[in-house]
């Protein structure tokens, strides 16, 4: 039985170190409103609230409402805006959705299948239903959309809303993560070349 050592160039373990490092995610989205145990009404303005990182690569994502206990998933907005400049929030009219305390708000790139990221458990209730403890405690904000939804969920029918793309919201430029993958590909081709005159 023969064994066999591989030894590596130190420029290229330095390499590989380099490149896990770099390729470390940024990304950072949270939804803050709805909380958990918050209580929706019906037939009334709530609010969405999300935060989200600057390097993530991330310009625009979808929003859909879904229940724990029932199939079925309501399309409220596609392509919302994710820019830093962006508004973080947006309002949204409920309108005889079924009641509930199973709802999550999903966002997600629905055309690729990436979740993003997933609210905390929370509830729909008829308007007279609406306890002052367990509402939501965000503000309705007049500056931003108004998204009204209504009826039973129903995966047949599209989003409520498609928010436009603005034409300078897509960077076509260099970003970081370019950056990165250019000089790792130039890194290793210089790596590659070494080797083979060795």
């Amino acid at each position: 039985m023969h064994s066999y050592k591989i030894s590596l160039p130190l420029p290229l373990l330095l390499l590989c170190i380099c490149a896990t490092l770099v390729s470390a995610s940024h990304s950072y989205f949270v939804i803050n409103e709805p909380q958990s145990s918050a209580q929706w009404s019906n037939d009334a303005v709530n609010v969405v609230i999300w935060e989200k990182g600057v390097q993530d690569d991330i310009t625009h994502f979808d929003m859909e409402l879904m229940r724990l206990s029932q199939d079925g998933v309501t399309y409220i907005a596609y392509n919302v805006e994710a820019l830093p400049s962006s508004p973080k929030s947006l309002n949204i009219y409920l309108q005889d959705i079924p009641t509930g305390d199973d709802y999550f708000l999903l966002f997600l790139n629905s055309t690729l299948g990436v979740m993003h990221c997933l609210s905390s458990r929370f509830a729909i209730v008829n308007a007279t239903d609406v306890t002052s403890s367990a509402s939501a405690s965000a503000t309705l904000d007049s500056s931003i959309p108004t998204v009204t939804v209504s009826g039973s969920p129903n995966p047949t029918k599209g989003f409520v809303t498609t928010f436009a793309s603005k034409a300078s919201s897509i960077v076509f430029g260099i970003t970081s993560g370019h950056k990165c993958g250019g000089v790792i590909v130039l890194a290793g081709a210089v790596v590659g070349a070494a080797l083979v005159l060795w």
